[in-house]
């Protein structure tokens, strides 16, 4: 289980700059009563799984695979590893976790409850079912945000002689709330929900997601609009996915947020 707490300040400037980005070139209206386009909610969609699926706010990270831990950053933005697991055959947990750190004049805390256990064939631990349910919590002189985060998967080994090689089914859920303390003390509330199917992932090529498949639902209220959308992710290799979404198709790198 990774927790990448610095990354949680850059997503938050990211994600202010691609709605502040992508509404100048959204049409007024879209359909369902959004007011923010399906293309530009594709965009920010790619950019929140690239937090979402490897830990960048917080929670479960895809390319720590079968051996999950608990990560965070000290104040001279080393990483710190808080626990670290090498599940064994019949090993389960399930607890609570309480952390905080001060960067600077940033607060961060982290509070919830994860789980794992073990699959195991042939005595060989060949899988693992990760359970967590975190609040991550920031706040610094200008910002405060709040991120409820949501992770239920089950993870397999596709072949025995190639752990790398691993596939994930299950739920990812964010829920970011933001408050701006300065300026025009803008408010961003921000949900994606996520159920995914067969991913494959490669956890010795950069952790890249190779194929699979998931739905989703996301809803968002920020000064630049509101939206409720539903669709359809295809996972490309490569970074890219291409999202369906109110009848539009866009394929997006998930690194840059880029339509490509």
């Amino acid at each position: 289980m990774k927790l990448k707490l610095l990354s949680c300040i850059l997503a938050v400037a990211a994600i202010v700059l691609l709605y502040t980005s992508c509404k100048k070139d959204a049409p007024e209206f879209s359909s369902g009563g959004s007011t923010v386009s399906s293309k530009a909610v594709s965009q920010q969609i790619a950019l929140n799984l690239a937090q979402t699926l490897y830990g960048g706010i917080g929670g479960f990270s895809l390319e720590d695979g079968l051996s999950p831990k608990i990560n965070a950053i000290s104040p001279n933005r080393k990483k710190i590893i808080i626990n670290s697991v090498d599940p064994d055959c019949g090993m389960q947990m399930d607890t609570t976790l309480t952390y905080s750190i001060d960067l600077d004049t940033t607060k961060i805390s982290v509070s919830g409850r994860y789980k794992f256990a073990t699959i195991c064939t042939n005595d060989k631990p060949t899988g693992l079912i990760v359970y967590d349910s975190l609040l991550v919590s920031m706040a610094s002189p200008s910002l405060e945000a709040k991120y409820n985060i949501l992770q239920n998967l089950t993870v397999n080994v596709l072949n025995a002689q190639n752990p790398d090689k691993l596939s994930f089914n299950g739920v990812m859920n964010m829920q970011a709330n933001l408050q701006y303390k300065t300026g025009s003390k803008q408010k961003f509330a921000l949900l994606f929900k996520y159920k995914l199917a067969s991913l494959i992932i490669n956890t010795a090529n950069d952790g890249d997601i190779e194929s699979g498949s998931a739905t989703f639902e996301t809803t968002g209220d920020t000064p630049q609009g509101k939206w409720s959308y539903k669709g359809t992710i295809l996972f490309l290799g490569n970074h890219k996915v291409k999202i369906t979404i109110d009848g539009a198709t866009y394929t997006v790198d998930t690194q840059t947020g880029q339509i490509v």
